[in-house]
């Protein structure tokens, strides 16, 4: 059922739905992130680029984040694009991939975003994380979700990636 959703949720936004209502009818775990992309205008940039992987925060992890920050950056939309660009990086990564990539590396290794910035993965075991380097690290819950050029893994917890800037 889950996995239902969160497609139906890419559905609506490789389409271009531009509705984060619409979104949210689509995916209970994944609307808020795909309204937030909506409301920045990077849904035509991730969904008509080229392939791009995205750790998306599932609803509750963006519930938890400190609401009066996650306002005030769903009110300026530049920043709002670059932290969700934060969270995407270029090319097709499946879960496979992030944990060879990370084993590779001794167990954990740094990926490009398309923010201009980098992310740490980790690997222990089964269990994948992914963060800012430096940063509070969240655990990746869902994986390999993929409709058109957008792969999606989805993440317990919203934080604040490295834009680059």
């Amino acid at each position: 059922m889950y996995m239902k959703f969160a497609q139906s949720s890419l559905i609506a936004l490789t389409l271009g739905l531009a509705t984060p209502a619409l979104a949210q009818d689509l995916s209970e775990d994944v609307s808020d992130a795909v309204g937030a992309a909506e409301t920045a205008g990077v849904t035509d940039m991730i969904v008509n680029g080229d392939e791009v992987t995205v750790f998306v925060p599932s609803n509750e992890a963006l519930s938890a984040a400190p609401q009066e920050e996650l306002n005030a950056l769903m009110e300026d939309t530049d920043q709002l694009a670059s932290v969700i660009q934060g969270y995407a990086v270029s090319g097709t990564v499946m879960a496979e991939d992030v944990i060879q990539m990370a084993e590779d590396a001794g167990g954990s290794t740094n990926v490009e975003t398309l923010g201009g910035g980098s992310l740490m993965v980790e690997v222990d075991g089964d269990t994948v994380m992914v963060g800012p380097e430096g940063g509070p690290m969240t655990t990746v819950v869902d994986t390999d979700l993929q409709v058109g050029n957008v792969t999606m893994h989805v993440i317990d917890t919203a934080f604040m990636p490295d834009t680059g800037m």
